[in-house]
């Protein structure tokens, strides 16, 4: 498995984001996890909500939600960045998971980058089996294994919760939100050079901070706090697509995943 390198932020967020955006606004309240529990999310649903729902609302209701009797972990994750042991992996609505952590830099995969922790793997890939384009796909990044080594996991392990190479996310940070795929894992070695631990929650791709105005080089870029990934389960949210085309596939899919989930903890 592809390693992943630690990176330290350096300044405030840049420009702004590239693709498409959603700007937020005022939020509406949400119903309780018990109630929105009953209304799986899923991308093939038989009709679209009827309500048209924004970026805001939508990280309202999952603020709200994500309590402690939503709450997936028994013991805390990593901060990527701080490497503070603060990050909890909630689950808000059926089949949806959520954490908000740091965004450190990951630009392995098939584009050329000159980070010297550079790696040419990917832990997942295209439809065409090619490596992921880091400077191209907007990835997320969670952990190999479970660190634990138990089952269920007292951590949260992906495996355990229908999540799969290219499911896909909604990625929030300040005023925008993006669409991402789960590309690639944080996994525990013994390279001198890196303080990699499964545990850890806060990566994502070169092209992931660019769209989110986040400095984006692998050796100098990042932010420490404040990205919320919201993760949607299933083999439904399944990105497929060459390098050429999974930025805007995962786009194209932002606002039905904000509809979806504006209903289902709407109640």
């Amino acid at each position: 498995m592809p390693s992943i390198r630690m990176r330290v932020a350096l300044g405030s967020v840049g420009a702004l984001a590239l693709a498409t955006q959603f700007a937020v606004a005022n939020a509406h309240a949400a119903v309780p996890h018990a109630a929105a529990a009953q209304h799986a999310v899923t991308a093939d649903a038989a009709a679209a909500p009827a309500t048209t729902y924004t970026a805001a609302q939508v990280l309202a209701d999952i603020k709200k939600n994500s309590t402690t009797s939503t709450k997936v972990n028994a013991k805390p994750h990593i901060n990527t960045m701080t490497r503070a042991m603060n990050v909890n992996v909630y689950q808000p609505t059926a089949g949806v998971f959520t954490y908000t952590s740091s965004m450190a830099i990951d630009d392995d995969g098939s584009d050329p980058d000159p980070d010297p922790d550079h790696q040419g793997d990917t832990t997942f890939q295209d439809s065409a089996g090619k490596q992921l384009a880091a400077h191209h796909v907007p990835y997320f990044v969670l952990g190999d294994d479970c660190w634990d080594k138990k089952t269920p996991c007292p951590h949260f392990f992906y495996k355990e919760h229908g999540i799969s190479g290219r499911q896909f996310a909604l990625v929030f940070y300040k005023s925008k939100v993006i669409g991402a795929i789960f590309g690639d894992t944080q996994t525990g070695n013994d390279q001198t050079t890196s303080s990699n631990d499964s545990r850890e929650l806060g990566e994502a791709s070169v092209k992931a901070a660019s769209l989110l105005g986040i400095p984006s080089s692998g050796t100098t870029g990042g932010v420490d706090n404040g990205v919320t990934v919201v993760i949607l389960s299933g083999k439904s949210w399944v990105v497929n697509g060459t390098n050429a085309q999974l930025n805007n596939n995962a786009q194209a899919l932002v606002q039905k995943a904000l509809n979806q989930l504006g209903a289902a903890m709407a109640g």
